[in-house]
């Protein structure tokens, strides 16, 4: 065990030295990356009566299956009975081809727009349970993939893919959601 401690401290140190080893004084983080363009998003799951509609820009990292993308979005949720204005960010694993599956994860702050009533009973409308919490704002973490879709001349994107989101909130409320996308693929 003192060994494993001794060689996890080496690596800490090797790896401290070759980030002090960077000048970051004339660091620039733009050539490192490329623009990849803006999107709009349809999210959809009918089970659990959740719609939304969101913008996305994303960047790549040079040379490599790395795409970041942060996006807005306003959406109703069906399971706290409130409409949510969210900021969030993914990370994908992307290559560079015109029919390129994707994986990949990220988070989101999902800000109330609007409170879902507190009264004890369950809803009959939206068939949900009422919780303490319901209808607050919440922080998401998600994992998502899918397929994008270039058209010939890479001027056009599509995408299709799932996410399924956990929520910050008590009581193991969850979800998943289907994403359809339109953008530029620059």
């Amino acid at each position: 065990m003192h060994a494993r401690r001794i060689v996890f401290l080496i690596a800490c140190l090797l790896l401290a030295a070759e980030a002090g080893a960077v000048d970051w004084e004339n660091f620039r983080g733009e050539d490192y990356e490329e623009p990849a363009g803006a999107s709009g998003l349809f999210l959809l799951n009918p089970e659990d009566n959740i719609y939304g509609v969101g913008i996305g820009d994303g960047t790549w990292l040079k040379n490599t299956p790395v795409f970041g993308d942060y996006s807005l979005s306003v959406f109703y949720n069906g399971i706290e009975d409130s409409f949510y204005s969210a900021v969030g960010m993914t990370i994908r694993l992307m290559p560079h081809w015109r029919f390129a599956p994707f994986v990949g994860g990220g988070g989101s702050y999902n800000y109330s727009l609007s409170q879902s009533s507190k009264d004890s009973t369950t809803s009959a409308i939206h068939n949900t349970k009422e919780f303490e919490d319901q209808g607050d704002s919440y922080w998401g973490g998600h994992a998502e993939s899918g397929l994008r879709v270039r058209t010939a001349g890479g001027r056009m994107l599509f995408e299709l893919m799932g996410r399924y989101v956990w929520t910050s909130l008590k009581d193991g409320r969850s979800y998943w959601i289907a994403g359809i996308s339109v953008g530029a693929g620059i």
